[in-house]
């Protein structure tokens, strides 16, 4: 009686190790199964790259973003790398911002958000295009919206301005007068047409009415613009040549 428990308790453990290889087996066959068809959709013509829509550009062309991001036609979706492309795409001058997304299982969305051009740095026989932040977006060349252009202050430099591509920091005169423009008033910046920096302590604001400010360095810029307006104010119509803010509580006018 024994002997029968026992040889039916072995045989009951032969019949679960049995069931749990078949088990074991069933679930990696289905797993190298599941693999295989993996495999084959991610080779396959099914979810290669169809299309890289480029969207938010005015100065770039799609070519040149596509260029940047380097997302090959045919190449799965599955494996683009699309954080890879859209970094490589926001290190172009002109970006401001990018993002890249998968628009359907075949085109990828690009989205830029451009750089504006906001002031022009001459110096030596270059012009180039500065955006809010102090970036050195573009060239000034013949493509250029010419009234687009005349409408932008000019910051002019003894030197050459920096290349596209490196900030006002490369300039210590540039990198003043930028940082003074920021700092400008929204009235008082309308009036300003060039800033002559000399150098990164000397620089004078030339004013649409023909009369040159002299600003100095990007210090107390808050004091030197009140002081300004209210020089401006309290001039008028008189016909004067120069004012001087360097010493904001001190403000001096003259005829040059």
């Amino acid at each position: 009686m024994i002997d029968e428990k026992i040889a039916e308790r072995r045989a009951s453990v032969r019949d679960d190790r049995r069931r749990s290889r078949l088990r074991r087996t069933i679930t990696l066959v289905v797993v190298l199964a599941l693999i295989g068809v993996l495999v084959a959709v991610e080779r396959s013509a099914l979810v290669g790259l169809e299309e890289v829509e480029v969207v938010g550009i005015e100065r770039l062309t799609s070519a040149e973003v596509r260029e940047a991001a380097a997302l090959e036609i045919g190449t799965s979706t599955l494996r683009l790398g699309l954080d890879r492309a859209r970094e490589r795409v926001a290190a172009l001058p002109l970006v401001r911002r990018a993002e890249a997304g998968r628009l359907d299982p075949l085109t990828v969305r690009i989205e830029i958000e451009e750089r504006i051009p906001r002031v022009v740095a001459a110096g030596g026989d270059e012009r180039r295009l500065l955006d809010a932040e102090g970036v050195v977006i573009d060239e000034v060349d013949a493509t250029d919206d010419a009234d687009l252009v005349a409408a932008l202050p000019e910051i002019r430099l003894p030197g050459t301005p920096p290349e596209v591509g490196e900030s006002v920091a490369a300039d210590p005169a540039l990198a003043n007068a930028h940082a003074v423009w920021r700092g400008l008033s929204g009235p008082i910046r309308a009036e300003v047409v060039r800033l002559d920096a000399a150098g990164p302590d000397e620089l004078t604001l030339q004013l649409s009415a023909g009369i040159a400010v002299r600003f100095g360095r990007a210090e107390r810029v808050d004091e030197k613009v009140r002081a300004l307006g209210a020089v401006l104010e309290d001039i008028g119509d008189t016909p004067i040549e120069m004012i001087d803010v360097r010493a904001p509580r001190a403000p001096v006018v003259g005829d040059g």
